[in-house]
């Protein structure tokens, strides 16, 4: 992938400057959150969120007045409402309750038992392409199997070592890596204000070594930190900072050019977390024009300037030509309780910090 500048300020924009909502309340949905009444909820990662914005509205300005006026579209930063809006999904119990279509990043609250259960075994949600991605990501079995899920496009995780403070020990070339002992007490990882950790790092390496393996990253994990902190460490003269992060490949990318950083591409691949649409089984034809948008070409590039490689193939991702990824799979997905996976996983690492490690 080309690992182009963009400037550290607007990285830290993304958590310190929460975006206002839109102008337009009528037509976008003066209460969100909930969902019943919209036609779309977009909960969006902060890199793609002003820009998609700016091009959703210069869309609806192409459709007839009357169809635009008529579309209830709610647009935000997941950052900013994922706790509000995930903890109401399992109350939920009516398919009207929810947006017509649903946008949202990571492992939520829409793959957790309840409401699979009671809205995704009973089709009432469906997918809308089979798009497998470019010759890259082809191989990783990017659709959804079932048909209910449409992965639009993916985040990528990778760590960036700090040459300054990992001294003398070698570079980690894979995730298995992260557990070596040599590397105890100098992690960096994403953490919640919740207490939870980067559930795509944690179920990635349970998948791969189990309870033992998460309560080893857990001795090694000395912070858990947004992303943004992650870059202001490493852009500061602490020698407390970590010597490796593990954050998104938007963040790790402000990075290029300064020599005391690489951003490692692990042997085994980049970390995958999915950027994911659900619609309404009965709204699909309906919506028809909105689906244009999102799954279309323009939000595919939108999502891939900003390194988040998406599935169209109409995207050159501009990935590295020996790119691999490492992607937990849609059967892994759909044969376990996810909540209660990301539960034991939480837990498991944190036995293996104790109380020591400092979150934001």
């Amino acid at each position: 992938m080309k690992l182009q500048s963009v400037m550290p300020g607007f990285v830290l924009a993304c958590v310190m400057h929460p975006s206002q909502n839109y102008e337009n309340s009528q037509r976008r949905g003066s209460t969100p959150m909930i969902g019943a009444g919209l036609n779309l909820l977009a909960l969006l990662p902060c890199p793609v969120k002003v820009p998609i914005e700016q091009a959703f509205d210069e869309y609806l300005a192409t459709l007839p007045p009357e169809r635009a006026a008529a579309l209830r579209c709610q647009l935000e930063g997941n950052a900013n409402i994922e706790s509000d809006y995930y903890n109401t999904v399992e109350q939920l119990t009516e398919l009207d309750q929810f947006p017509d279509i649903i946008i949202s990043p990571g492992f939520n609250s829409l793959f957790e038992r309840p409401f699979v259960e009671r809205f995704i075994q009973t089709n009432r949600f469906v997918s809308v392409n089979d798009y497998a991605g470019d010759r890259h990501l082809s191989a990783l079995g990017v659709c959804d199997p079932t048909g209910h899920y449409t992965m639009l496009a993916m985040n990528l995780l990778v760590p960036v070592v700090d040459h300054r403070r990992l001294g003398g020990r070698p570079v980690p070339r894979c995730w298995a890596d992260l557990l070596k002992r040599e590397y105890e007490n100098s992690l960096a990882i994403r953490g919640h204000k919740d207490g939870t950790f980067c559930e795509t790092l944690l179920l990635a390496i349970y998948k791969d070594t189990g309870v033992e393996g998460l309560r080893t990253m857990g001795r090694n994990v000395r912070y858990g930190w947004h992303p943004s902190q992650m870059v202001k460490a490493a852009l500061g003269s602490s020698a407390d900072a970590p010597a490796i992060s593990v954050m998104p490949l938007f963040f790790a990318q402000t990075l290029v050019g300064k020599e005391q950083y690489s951003i490692i591409w692990p042997d085994d691949g980049a970390l995958i977390s999915p950027v994911t649409m659900l619609v309404k089984t009965e709204k699909r034809a309906e919506l028809d024009d909105l689906l244009a948008f999102w799954a279309g070409p323009q939000v595919a590039s939108i999502f891939s300037g900003a390194f988040f490689p998406a599935v169209h193939p109409g995207v050159d991702n501009q990935l590295p030509e020996a790119a691999t990824f490492k992607w937990i799979g849609w059967d892994y997905i759909i044969n376990n309780d996810i909540k209660k996976l990301i539960s034991g996983v939480n837990a498991a690492f944190r036995q293996g910090r104790g109380e020591n490690i400092r979150c934001a």
